[in-house]
């Protein structure tokens, strides 16, 4: 898919729009909208928190709305430390190999975008449609610190704090997200299903660690599942 192009007078105007993810960005609302740029449908309140460096795992800081996508989305990724790629193990496209996330938005008519980019509004912040380019290198990875946004600056004041900070918000997230799939194995069995369909041999791993899940365990367990078919 093309990226948007940006236009030399960026974030020019400002116009209502749907709720954010995060619900403190709509706090006061009493029309059920925001301020949103006109042009990349970002929130406002999410690119002043992108350009001081403010970032979140956190689902509590999540509205509602999103919250179960959230956790959805997270119990795909292999979540590891900062410095590390954390990989896509949801779906991807047959043909171009590209990363999906069903996650409709109110500007056009797609119902699924990249996993890097939902991951990228799911800790960044918002920022609509605005291009994303990785800084690792890897196309499949969703940590939120290997990304950057085109047209507004990261700042990155105190990185060291910023790490600290992130590796214990992702083990945070991987309880979480442990919690939501059992959950949702127990009360939701058809949408638990869903999820399976997705990539079974990844969720039953989320299921039966006790620790985060290792590339090499899935490449064994897959061999391993191959040596009982046959």
């Amino acid at each position: 898919m093309a990226q948007w192009p940006i236009p030399p007078d960026l974030h020019s105007e400002i116009e209502g729009g749907p709720f954010c993810p995060f619900h403190e960005h709509s706090l006061g609302s009493r029309d059920g909208r925001i301020p949103r740029y006109t042009d990349s449908h970002a929130c406002v309140r999410c690119i002043s928190a992108l350009t001081e460096g403010r970032l979140s795992l956190d689902v509590h800081k999540i509205h509602r709305t999103y919250r179960r996508r959230f956790l959805e989305f997270w119990s795909f990724v292999e979540i590891g430390d900062p410095d590390e790629c954390w990989n896509w193990h949801g779906n991807t496209h047959s043909k171009s190999n590209s990363t999906y996330f069903a996650m409709p938005r109110f500007w056009g008519s797609a119902r699924q975008y990249s996993a890097p980019r939902v991951a990228f509004w799911f800790t960044w912040g918002d920022v609509g449609r605005l291009p994303i380019k990785p800084i690792c290198g890897n196309n499949h990875c969703c940590n939120p610190l290997h990304w950057r946004a085109k047209g507004v600056p990261h700042y990155h004041v105190n990185r060291h704090m910023q790490k600290i900070d992130l590796e214990f918000s992702s083990n945070k997230l991987q309880h979480e997200t442990q919690l939501f799939l059992e959950t949702t194995l127990e009360r939701d069995p058809k949408r638990f299903e869903k999820l399976q369909k997705a990539n079974k041999l990844w969720i039953d791993f989320r299921l039966n660690s006790d620790k985060p899940v290792q590339i090499e365990d899935l490449i064994k367990a897959a061999a391993k599942e191959r040596g009982f078919d046959s």
